[in-house]
């Protein structure tokens, strides 16, 4: 099968669709590198039981060549957001930790979702931080503490040593997994206890992302 062409990747991640809907964004040509799409993002979002605001951002999105498998990184170009309202060591904007990220993208992987579901409720929350001094939904503590902590909510885990159980049996088989003690703690098995509930984001994400996402937690000792 021939190698895909530049045009191709963009057809198929929706860039003229993302150029429609958001239309002070514009591609960058590059010669090298990602992807860029960068201008005015305007938007106008709310959040439960809170007001709508309709605001724009400057902001640069890079998309790398693999995308959906690794994220676009997002800047904000205007000056606007500082570097201590969550934002990485690198200066691109921290949108959620990777695996509620992927979460929204496998619905419809394409850079419309992902500015949507990923970059909207960020610029939201800030234009919303600026406004009333707080934000407008919880926030995730920074580094791997956000990400145990996002990985509790996601499975209803009430521990770290139960969050990593659940990663480390979404990445086993159905098979295998259903037959391990429940991380929860009630005594049961999974199959007969949490098994919805992981079979549900190891067939949204599949068992790779969750045997990396192990690893990483091993890394940083979380486990």
């Amino acid at each position: 099968m021939a190698s895909e062409t530049w045009f191709q990747r963009l057809r198929r991640w929706g860039v003229d669709d993302l150029l429609a809907a958001y239309g002070g964004l514009k591609l960058i040509p590059v010669s090298d590198g990602p992807v860029k799409v960068s201008g005015l993002l305007a938007f106008k979002a709310s959040a439960l039981n809170r007001g709508t605001i309709s605001d724009e951002y400057g902001v640069e999105i890079a998309v790398p060549d693999d995308f959906p498998r690794s994220l676009p990184a997002v800047r904000e170009t205007g000056g606007r957001i500082p570097k201590s309202f969550h934002t990485n060591p690198d200066g691109t904007l921290c949108l959620g930790s990777p695996t509620r990220l992927r979460l929204f993208l496998s619905g419809g992987p394409s850079l419309g979702r992902f500015v949507t579901k990923c970059v909207v409720p960020y610029l939201y929350g800030h234009a919303y931080f600026e406004k009333h001094g707080m934000m407008p939904f919880s926030e995730l503590r920074h580094g791997e503490s956000g990400i145990l902590q996002d990985l509790a909510s996601i499975y209803g885990a009430p521990s770290a040593a139960a969050v990593v159980g659940f990663v480390r049996l979404t990445a086993l088989s159905k098979q295998v997994a259903n037959k391990a003690p429940c991380p929860c703690g009630s005594g049961r098995r999974l199959g007969r206890c949490h098994s919805r509930r992981v079979n549900y984001y190891r067939r949204r994400l599949g068992r790779g992302w969750f045997r990396m996402l192990l690893r990483e937690l091993h890394r940083h000792g979380a486990v």
